[in-house]
């Protein structure tokens, strides 16, 4: 299956969706009924289906697809980075993507006894591997290629029916493994000291597909193991589940059906007026073409972000429909992510609800006031401006820091052009976050689980009360948006539910 965008279809928006409630009761889990279609088919009369991040099936198709995602997926989020695969409403369950040639590297370097311990059926323990990696594809085209993967998560996609006997080590052991004239397929991060470190219920280990694997294209793969593929149907429906029980996934759900995405030639026409105004990302990334280059030809590339990678960012989030929005455990604080949380914004400012425009609602620093309102902060409301006029620090390099800082090591904040203000302008609340990371039994994430379930919290009430009204809104983490005619609204709610949680900032359009 190529993926081949219909511009059209996206213009309409109707990306395999709406009345998900009627739908799922009629829709088959039998693996027989989940069979691979060309985007260019039209989608009225498709059920919601579930694709991977990665896509494992067992034939490559004869045009690979380069696609690489920015953002990663994990089931147990931690702020946006996830490992597991995102799921969409649509009905590939048994096809995932993976770099190209590892099925082959697979098959004939190996040491078949490595293959045995994972299965004694070769086919099925390639498979279990191609699903492996498969968590890792979204990493393609990401800033950073290491990505975190829960041991639970793979066990649940790797063990054989319901027995617990552990596979995944197996797995990785296979996928390691290298010779003098092969290389592995993934490598595992070490610390400065050579060890692989990661902290159990916190942390999880990462892993990243070397350079033969990561330079590469993405190709289509359809499992073909009835076992690999009822456990993807089954965690497909968990997920699904999870969302509609979620106040902020189910309104997002309702929200799809109204969605309109901008074609191509919208999103180029705007990229080349924002690159002509040297637009700058929340991250400081200057938008950038690569005009057919590679990134290696801007020796600052880790500075820019491209806008050929953007697209196909987009394109990966919307071309198979809308991602199932992902409730978060506990690391996340709850956090959802869903295709417009992980897509551009400089090209979610493009989408139209309703066919109408939209625009965002935000929090002014959100995050530094839940810090001051858990941790006793010595002022009410803090700014971003404030902190960059008494730090002398330019204040968009201020609110990039922000973004990091409270969920750093204590390491890490001494390190933070920040510390300087905090640990004099606000000691106790400072002290207070640093002795938390360091007594608390789960480590420096404790302060962010805390802020973000806070964050959560806030703008679940939002949309509650917005629900009420009749109005659905798009979720970005401390933000939403909505049709222009309805951002008073949204503002006014935003405004009340904050100050009603004791957090004192405020909600401002644009």
């Amino acid at each position: 299956m190529v993926l081949k965008h219909n511009e059209s279809q996206n213009n309409t928006g109707q990306m395999a969706m709406v009345n998900y409630k009627d739908e799922l009761i009629n829709y088959s889990t039998s693996s027989t009924s989940l069979t691979s279609y060309s985007l260019s088919t039209s989608t009225s009369s498709l059920p919601f289906i579930y694709v991977t991040d990665d896509i494992n099936s067992s034939k490559s198709t004869k045009n690979p697809v380069k696609l690489k995602v920015k953002k990663q997926y994990d089931i147990e989020i931690t702020g946006e980075n996830h490992a597991g695969f995102p799921l969409f409403f649509q009905n590939n369950i048994n096809t995932i993507f993976i770099p190209k040639n590892i099925k082959t590297h697979l098959g004939k370097f190996v040491p078949k006894e490595y293959l045995k311990n994972i299965d004694r059926d070769k086919n099925i323990a390639i498979e279990k591997c191609l699903v492996f990696v498969s968590n890792l594809s979204s990493t393609v085209y990401s800033d950073d290629r290491w990505k975190s993967l829960s041991s639970t998560q793979i066990h649940e996609q790797t063990k054989k029916g319901n027995d617990n006997t552990f596979i995944y080590t197996h797995i990785i052991k296979a996928l390691t493994y290298k010779s003098n004239i092969k290389v592995a397929v993934i490598m595992v991060k070490k610390n400065e000291y050579g060890y692989e470190t990661y902290q159990e219920g916190i942390a999880c280990k990462e892993y990243s597909l070397t350079d033969t694997y990561f330079n590469g294209s993405l190709v289509e793969y359809i499992i073909k193991d009835k076992g690999i593929i009822q456990k993807r149907n089954k965690f497909f429906y968990s997920q699904l589940k999870k969302a509609v029980d979620s106040t902020i996934g189910n309104n997002l759900i309702d929200l799809y059906s109204k969605i309109e995405l901008p074609s191509h030639a919208e999103i180029n026409l705007e990229a080349k007026r924002l690159t002509k105004l040297k637009y700058r990302t929340k991250k400081g990334k200057t938008l950038t073409f690569l005009n057919k280059h590679p990134r290696s030809y801007y020796k600052d590339a880790n500075s820019r972000s491209f806008v050929e990678q953007n697209i196909k960012l987009f394109d990966y989030l919307t071309k198979r429909g809308f991602m199932i929005p992902i409730i978060g455990k506990e690391k996340s604080g709850g956090r959802i992510v869903d295709s417009f949380t992980l897509m551009p914004s400089w090209i979610r400012r493009l989408v139209k609800i309703d066919g109408k425009p939209i625009i965002e609602v935000d929090y002014s620093a959100l995050h530094p006031n839940i810090a001051m309102s858990i941790y006793g902060g010595s002022k009410k409301n803090l700014t971003h401006l404030e902190v960059a006029e008494n730090s002398k620090i330019d204040l968009s390099d201020v609110k990039i820091a922000h973004l990091s800082y409270f969920n750093e090591r204590v390491h890490g904040m001494k390190c933070s052009p920040l510390y300087s203000y905090y640990s004099e302008s606000e000691i106790a609340m400072n002290e207070a976050i640093i002795k938390e990371k360091q007594m608390s039994l789960k480590g420096h994430k404790t302060t962010s689980m805390r802020m973000f379930a806070k964050e959560v919290e806030i703008m679940t009430e939002c949309i509650k009360q917005l629900n009420y009204k009749g109005i659905c809104v798009g979720y970005i983490y401390d933000a939403l948006f909505c049709k222009e005619s309805d951002a008073k609204l949204v503002e006014e709610i935003m405004n009340k539910v904050v100050l009603e949680h004791s957090v004192y900032t405020t909600a401002k359009i644009g």
